[in-house]
């Protein structure tokens, strides 16, 4: 089992370089309302996704009562957080509000999307002994 340090920097690492391509491809055909929408949301959700990290580090050190409150808090605030760069993106010309939202559900989407790649090519192993 890897560290949950490792499997953030992955994660990560991984959101920045889908983000970098997509944002490549935007400018190029000069939508840059998508590019700045993008960025802020990919901003955000690894600002957020760093805190997760963070708050589940420093509960697993507390008392089962204690920790509960103190997820809860860090979870109200990552969604304020989330609340307010949503409604900024919405409120501010120049940024595309459809795309902020992609950015924020990124590291979503990369968590599912390697967990389906990864039963796919499972599958397809199994089925290679098999067969």
């Amino acid at each position: 089992m890897r560290a949950p340090e490792a499997i953030w920097i992955q994660i990560s690492m991984t959101c920045i370089k889908i983000s970098l391509v997509v944002m490549t491809v935007l400018f190029i055909r000069q939508d840059y309302p998508a590019v700045l929408g993008l960025l802020l949301g990919t901003v955000a959700a690894l600002v957020k996704f760093y805190l997760l990290a963070g708050a589940l580090s420093k509960s697993i050190d507390m008392s089962s009562s204690k920790a509960s409150t103190y997820i809860y808090s860090r979870y109200v605030t990552r969604q304020l957080f989330t609340g307010a760069v949503l409604i900024g993106a919405l409120l501010i010309d120049g940024i595309n509000f459809f795309w902020a939202v992609g950015g924020i559900l990124l590291p979503q989407i990369v968590i599912v999307g390697g967990q389906v790649f990864s039963s796919i090519k499972t599958m397809i192993k199994s089925s290679r002994k098999t067969g």
